[in-house]
């Protein structure tokens, strides 16, 4: 990327939109680390310390992760309704905006997950909504970053190169889930009593940087030349 963007006989006007890449590259990669959790950190959650028992039957706790894919298909066309409704009205909302209200939202999905880890401290289990909730946070999130993302590198990224930032883009998403495997490594079953600890972390430190990504939105977005 370096070498492309430094070697590559630019405009300067493509170099800032090189440059809103990368920042993009660096903002999938956040949201991913906590995303991809799922299937590590929660999915060990829903099974240690979830009541899956419905009418005298244990749900396996694998089946909860049906939970994004189905939300996926149910609010992707709501939310390509809400946002074509949204520039009709004016209302258009950037690239860098739509990514901080899908990092906030990941992190209140993470501040529900601290919630009931004080439940799972106290020795009680929890019922299945916790997660639910929380997937439902995240896929709302992924919603406002996956899809937004791809059209924003493809229209940033100078023509010549746009197999090479695609491919950026989804290196990108590989580091996210390289570092939520890591991050998940410190959720084990005797690690009980620091789990509102860690969940709060992941809440403050994406929650920062989405909170990072509105203030500087507006100086992200002159970056872009006229791309929403």
């Amino acid at each position: 990327f370096v070498y492309i963007w430094t070697m590559g006989g630019h405009t300067v006007e493509e170099n800032k939109k090189m440059g809103v890449i990368f920042w993009l590259f660096l903002m999938i990669a956040i949201f991913w680390s906590g995303f991809e959790q799922a299937g590590s950190s929660l999915n060990l959650f829903a099974q240690r310390y979830t009541d899956r028992v419905v009418f005298g039957w244990e749900l396996p706790a694998s089946w909860l992760q049906a939970a994004n894919p189905i939300l996926i298909i149910v609010l992707s066309p709501v939310f390509a309704a809400l946002w074509i409704g949204l520039a009709r009205r004016n209302i258009e909302l950037a690239t860098p905006v739509k990514f901080a209200i899908g990092l906030i939202q990941l992190a209140a999905g993470f501040g529900v997950m601290a919630a009931a880890s004080f439940y799972v401290v106290n020795g009680e289990q929890v019922l299945p909504t916790w997660l639910l909730l929380t997937y439902l946070l995240h896929t709302t999130g992924e919603l406002c970053v996956s899809p937004v993302g791809l059209s924003a590198v493809t229209k940033l990224a100078p023509k010549r190169y746009l197999g090479q930032m695609m491919g950026t883009w989804f290196m990108g998403a590989a580091l996210g889930n390289l570092i939520g495997g890591l991050i998940a490594g410190y959720f084990g079953a005797d690690a009980v009593e620091d789990m509102p600890r860690m969940f709060m972390t992941i809440v403050w430190s994406i929650g920062g940087v989405g909170l990072l990504m509105a203030i500087f939105a507006k100086p992200i977005g002159k970056l872009m030349s006229g791309v929403r």
